[in-house]
Order: structure tokens, then sequence, then C-alpha cells
């Protein structure tokens, strides 16, 4: 193994990146180009790679395509010839300084975007070594002239990538920065490891525990880094973007009643009553050592139930609509042993190598199902890296205006063909159409213009929170929604009807409201039985007062029947400096099912047969003008009848403001319900459904 005299670290990696950018010299403005967006005026674009018996094929015209948007036939209006690797012209500008730079330059048809993941808490120190050469050949085989570079890691945002050329000092950071590889250190840059190897010491009952939580743990970084890199680069560009992720595999960790269960604070060295060696040199207890430990319980719960076997799988399919390949290499090569040898986590064989089948599944799914490919088990990586300059290194563009205008917000699936035979073609898969907010929101001047000529704002950012909340799901087992009031949150718990009808849950159950402060600090905590047939409830806590922010809300319920825990978690914000009202509303339902009874709800679902009833929390004593409007997507008023009053709750001393509406008018389709004390409102987001 190659030793740098001075390695540089992950960190050093970003802060390079950006020092290499900022000191490019400012590229020229170049002429505003004609608005385009996902869906935007309805323009899309296609990226179409033809090849036959492995090679790329050239001299196809417009003529021998078909372009075909759900099924219906699509006038392919421009069609452009790519030729990445030998560029009839190669772009003089130099790399971008900015982000509105970049993003204007991975715009540009004639320049790919790739992107290096170095999945560092997956790699081994040797494998991080061996990828310095295997990056250099990518560097001078694969990434053309007008290209873009990014590297990005599990521990940095994707919205912090830095796109620079290909010899923008790439290669030559990437052969001093060999150590970055964490898997196999025993101290590793998380000091949050060490804090739980304090809290489950590798003895008794806590033995494995530590060990498996921090396996979660990186897994869990990795995968979330992961599918937020695949989100940003489907916002910076429609055509198809390139990531090469380097990883020796993920375990994909499932669901753990062993790791859950519950353990015996007593017996658990820092548990509730954690002794240590103080600063005076005595033994002595520690309080902030018994808050590290509930840190580590509330944590070792919540990774006990993660299912990364299905999160990849949800990773492949928004890679796929999002436009982006992978392309996964396991960089240490030939392997015999997948864990080291003398180690700590040692196996015997067979264990070894099924760990090792393991870690390569998800890798191999996510090249497969994004039209990649993957390199695993070879010392020779440069088939990976061949079969790369052929998936991209020419390529064909065609743009179209859709005959769908419709601005719905759904998946419109794309299918590509060529008018010959015995040749393969790959396209992304389909798009997602905007929303009319969507729309407006990315549309020229941010305004539209009516039949009449009368010309609208966009929606407001209030409005579009209010839709946004509106989840896509038709069902979930069980639903939550919080409101902030001056010292205490109010809860709506709902549970779905079909969760009702299983056997566990038809002679109740019991459910478990959990607030911290996102500031940390001890859990506040409240169990509610939950009778047989009872759908929802309001639970307004905690019993003592809450200091004003943001605190997060849990609720975990179970029926009497045993079965699965039912999770689910929102926010809220208690006593906001300075405002009149709460932070959220509070929704309640009544028709056919309630009788004549307002039921709570948290489900933002209702039929035109219900009334919807929403209430505000009011923080501040005195008079104040009360209104409620039922406002369009648009953001447009109604001319709905709201009906509007102001109500006290003793029991807790807080006023409520209470808008009351008729929802028999409506057609299918999202609103917003927006309920306004004096100059400050709060908008609720509904769907009417069938």
């Amino acid at each position: 193994m190659r030793r740098s005299p001075r390695p540089v670290g992950l960190a050093g990696i970003a802060v390079t990146l950006a020092a290499l950018a900022l000191s490019a010299q400012q590229a020229p403005t170049d002429t505003q180009s004609l608005p385009r967006f996902r869906g935007g005026a309805n323009l899309v674009r296609v990226d179409a790679y033809v090849s036959a018996d492995g090679q790329p094929v050239t001299g196809l015209t417009v003529d021998d395509f078909e372009v075909l948007e759900d099924d219906q036939p699509q006038k392919v209006e421009n069609f452009e010839f790519i030729d990445a690797r030998n560029p009839q012209t190669i772009s003089t500008a130099p790399t971008p300084t900015s982000t509105r730079d970049q993003a204007n330059a991975a715009d540009d048809s004639a320049a790919r975007v790739f992107v290096l993941f170095l999945d560092a808490w997956h790699i081994s120190i040797d494998g991080s070594a061996r990828s310095a050469a295997m990056i250099s050949t990518f560097l001078d085989k694969v990434v053309g002239p007008n290209d873009l570079v990014g590297i990005m890691t599990p521990d940095m945002s994707a919205q912090n990538i830095t796109l620079v050329k290909r010899g923008d000092g790439l290669d030559r950071l990437m052969r001093d920065a060999w150590s970055w590889g964490q898997r196999d250190r025993v101290t590793t840059a998380d000091p949050r490891e060490s804090e739980i190897r304090a809290c489950y010491p590798d003895i008794g009952r806590t033995a494995d525990i530590a060990e498996e939580l921090i396996g979660r743990r990186r897994e869990q970084k990795t995968l979330r880094a992961v599918d937020a890199l695949t989100a940003h680069l489907g916002q910076i560009r429609e055509d198809r973007k390139f990531v090469v992720l380097l990883s020796e595999g993920w375990m994909q960790y499932g669901v753990s009643n062993t790791l859950a269960r519950p353990l015996d604070n007593a017996g658990v060295p820092g548990g509730s009553v954690p002794v240590g060696v103080g600063t005076s040199g005595r033994l002595e207890t520690s309080p902030q050592q018994d808050a590290t430990f509930e840190s580590c319980e509330r944590e070792r719960v919540m990774l006990a139930y993660i299912d990364n076997e299905r999160e990849v799988r949800q990773m492949a399919q928004r890679a796929n609509r999002a436009n982006v390949t992978f392309y996964t290499i396991d960089p240490r090569g030939l392997v015999v042993f997948d864990t080291s040898i003398g180690g700590p986590a040692m196996q015997s064989p067979q264990q070894d190598r099924e760990g090792l089948e393991r870690r390569r599944e998800g890798l191999r799914l996510l090249a497969d199902q994004t039209d990649g490919a993957w390199s695993f088990n070879t010392n020779d990586t440069g088939n990976a890296l061949a079969r790369m300059t052929v998936d991209t290194g020419s390529y064909y563009l065609l743009s179209y205006y859709s005959s769908n205008a419709k601005p719905d917000g759904r998946f419109r699936r794309l299918t590509v063909r060529v008018k010959r035979e015995n040749v393969d073609v790959r396209a992304r898969p389909g798009y997602l159409a905007p929303t009319e907010t969507e729309a407006r929101a990315a549309g020229a001047n941010l305004m539209t213009t009516s039949t009449v000529g009368v010309t609208r704002p966009a929606v407001s950012p209030a409005v579009s929170r209010a839709l946004g909340s509106i989840p896509s799901g038709r069902s979930t087992a069980i639903r939550i929604q919080a409101a902030g009031l001056a010292e205490r949150i109010r809860v709506v718990v709902e549970l779905d009807p079909a969760t009702l009808k299983e056997p566990e849950w038809q002679s109740g159950g019991t459910l478990q409201v959990i607030i911290e402060s996102e500031r940390g600090g001890p859990q506040k905590a409240r169990a509610i039985e939950i009778t047989p047939g009872q759908r929802s409830v309001i639970v307004d806590g905690p019993d003592e007062d809450l200091a004003p922010g943001r605190y997060f809300v849990r609720v975990e319920g179970r029926g009497q029947g045993g079965g699965p825990m039912l999770r689910a978690s929102t926010d809220a914000t208690v006593g906001a400096t300075g405002s009149r009202i709460g932070s959220g509303v509070s929704a309640f339902r009544r028709g056919p099912t309630t009788g004549l009874a307002y039921q709570p709800t948290a489900d933002p679902r209702f039929r035109r047969t219900e009334r919807l009833r929403a209430e505000l929390p009011l923080l501040a004593e005195g008079e104040v003008t009360i209104s409620a409007r039922i406002l369009t997507r648009e953001g447009q008023p109604l001319p709905l009848q709201v009906s509007t009053n102001t109500r006290a709750d003793d029991e807790h001393g807080v006023r409520y403001v209470v808008a009351d509406v008729t929802l028999a008018p409506l057609a299918q389709g999202d609103y917003v319900l927006e309920v306004a004390a004096g100059p400050e409102s709060a908008t609720f987001g509904f769907r009417i459904i069938p």
C-alpha cells in the first residue's frame, strides 16, 4: 500500500473542491435561454442511448425514432446527437463558481454530470487506497472535456456538492486522499460511535449491541445520503445523471425484535444510575451520562425497526424517476474474506461468505434497476469502465412538447423506440409532471394569465406548504397531527378504518404519545387507551409546561391482541415569539359515519357528504377579528361560506378560533382552509375524495 506523507481527510475533500471552484475565474454571462423546467411549458427532453452488440450506434436521424408518453405518440421538435468524449466544440468556460452557475452548467446538454460517491463508512482503508488508481482511470477514459464531476460522501449534504471540470485537480486530490475509508478503523471520525460503545459495553446483556447499532447507523446515514443525492440531481437536470458508487456493500438491516428488547437499566453501565470518575478524581454519578444513555436507548429502538432492504428497492425506483444511473464498484477488487482476519468482527468462513454476498445484493440491485453496471470480485475494473464508456460516450437528445398539458403532478411513462432491428435503446423511464403550484413557481416571472387577460400572482408559501402536507398515499395505518399552543402541544391521533378491523385491534389498544425538544433533554410521554372501535383521540400534553421552541412528536400504538407496533411522527412549535396564534390547526369531521358529533381527525381526506371543522389556538388575550375561507390550489378564494366563532377550553385555559364548512359544493381535488385571527393566519390542506 502506498503511503502518503500527509493524507487528506473526508472533510478536506469537500473543502478542497470548494476551493478549486472559488479559485476559478468568473465565467462570462451567457444569453438567457428559454426557461425550461420539469413539465414547464410541457417541454420534455429525453436522452436516448442506442447500441448494438455492445457498441454505440451513430448516424441515426429523427425519423428513426418514435417517442411515446403514456402510450401516446409525441412529435419530436428538436433532435441532436451528442458525442461527449469527442465534442465538436470544447467549452472554454471555467469551473462554475456559484450554485446558479453550476445549475446552468449542468443544464447544458453537451455536458454530462458525474458524481463520485465515496461510501466511506463501508470502505476499508485498503479499499480507499485502491480507489485512487480507479478514479484516475475513470477521469481519464470516461469523463470528457465538457463534463462536470462532483464528489460526495455520506457526511456531506447533497446541496454542497461542487461540480468541477475534469482537469481541475480531482486526480491529484484523490491520490493524496487515499486514507478516507472508515469501515475497519478502531476509532472513527464520528464521536457518537464512542458514546454508543460506552452505553452498551460488549459484555453480559449488552454484548454485541453497540456493534450492531453502529452498523445500522452507518448504513442509514449512507442510504439517506444516496437518496438525497438522487433527489438533488433530479432537480438540477432532466437529462441522465451518472453516479459512480464506490462501496464494499451494505447488510440491508431489517426489523430486529432482539435488538429492540427491553434492558434492565439498573444492570447496564451508563444506565439509570451511571457511575464514573468525576473531575475530582472520585467515583460519582453523572446526570450528563444518564442523558447520554437515554439518547442511546432512543436511537437503539429507532434503529431496531428500520427496513433497509425495502429502502434500497424504493431508492432504486426514485433514482429511475429522477433519471439517475448508478455504477457500483467494490474497490477492493478480488475479495477472499469480507471481514479482517483476527479482527473483532471475524466470522466463520461460511458466515463471511454469506455476509459478502448479502452486502453485494443492494449494490447489484441499485445498478440493475437504474440501467447501470456493477463490478465485484475482480481486479480488472476496466470492464466496468469500458461499459461506462459505451453507455455514456454518445447519445441522442430528443425534445418534444407533451400532448398532455394537464399539470396533475402524475408520473408520465416514456417509451423510446428505434425503427431498426437488433438495437438496444435505453432512455429515461418517465418524468413527473408538475402540479399547478410547481408550474407557476417555475414559470417566467412567476405569473400566469387567465383567459380574460387578468394576471394572477404565484401561490403563497403558506398555501404551498398546506398542499404539500397532504400525503400522496391512499392508506396509512396510523396518522398524527400536532398544533403548538402557548405551553403545550395538542395532538390528534387517528387509526385507519382498515386497522381497526385487524384482529389485534378489535379489543382496543394502547397509544404512547412522546414529545421531545429538538434541543434534547428528557422525553415527555403519555399513554392513552383506545377502546374497541375508537378511531381517533385528542391528547393535550404534557402535564408540565413546555418552554418555547420546536418539538418532535411521535406516537407508537399496539393492539391489545399484539401485532406490529404502529408509528407516526410530526413536529410542532410551542409559544412562537410574538405570535398571537398557535402553530397549526386541529381538524374535525362530521358525517354519516360520525352521527351528529364532530370527531377529531388526522386524515386530510374528506368526502362531500361531510363537514370540516378546524380549531386554531389563540395565544393572545383580548378581542380579535376572525375570518376563514376556502382556497383553490392556486390560492384563489372560493365563494363558499365558512362560519366562524370562538370557544374557550376552560380545562386547559385556551381559546380557539373555530371554522366550520360544508363540503358538498366542492368537486374532487385539493383545497386549503385558511383561518385568520387579526393579521395572522394558519392553513390546513385537505382533499375531497369520491
